[in-house]
């Protein structure tokens, strides 16, 4: 009988490998403008675990426009795998569909998952109201909130000047 090569990803080849932190819109997209373009990373040990999980990603999920990974480490033995996808109506469903493919080879549960949008502090747990409240799923919802959230740093900004004022006038700096 002859020797079968079995080629592709299998359960648990990446158990221990992917981190369950996923950030959003943090990288500049390859494919288009960012009001129009979702990217998302995450951040894999080693370049053939991150190199197999850009095949699994680009040839699993018709949605997804493009997905590479980072030409160098990011830390030690780290690389980030970036998938990018249109910015549209559903879009946590796609994610959430490719987060529940994804336990069978990370071994994450898809309600284990954390995510970050880039322009928030913490993370936060993968869930719809979470997502939908933080990331803007269409191209005018991600232009409001660029300009919601540049409004609020400008108020942060003066905020911070006017109490500076406030200490120096009452001779505490």
């Amino acid at each position: 009988m002859p020797n079968q090569i079995s080629e592709g990803l299998q359960i648990g080849d990446l158990n221990y490998l992917v981190s369950d932190k996923i950030h959003i819109d943090e990288y500049n997209s390859k494919m288009g403008q960012p009001q129009d373009v979702v990217t998302m990373s995450f951040k894999v040990r080693d370049l053939m675990p991150a190199s197999d999980l850009v095949s699994f990603l680009e040839n699993g999920y018709d949605w997804v426009l493009d997905a590479d990974v980072s030409t160098g480490e990011v830390t030690d033995n780290h690389r980030l795998v970036f998938v990018e996808m249109q910015r549209r109506p559903g879009l946590f469903k796609s994610i959430s569909e490719m987060l529940d493919d994804l336990d069978h080879l990370t071994g994450i549960k898809p309600d284990a998952w954390k995510f970050k949008w880039y322009k928030t502090d913490s993370y936060l747990p993968l869930t719809e109201e979470t997502f939908e409240e933080s990331v803007p799923s269409t191209p005018d919802k991600y232009d409001q909130s660029i300009k919601a959230f540049e409004t609020y740093k400008k108020e942060s900004y003066k905020l911070n000047d006017d109490v500076d004022r406030i200490k120096k006038l009452s001779g505490i700096i």
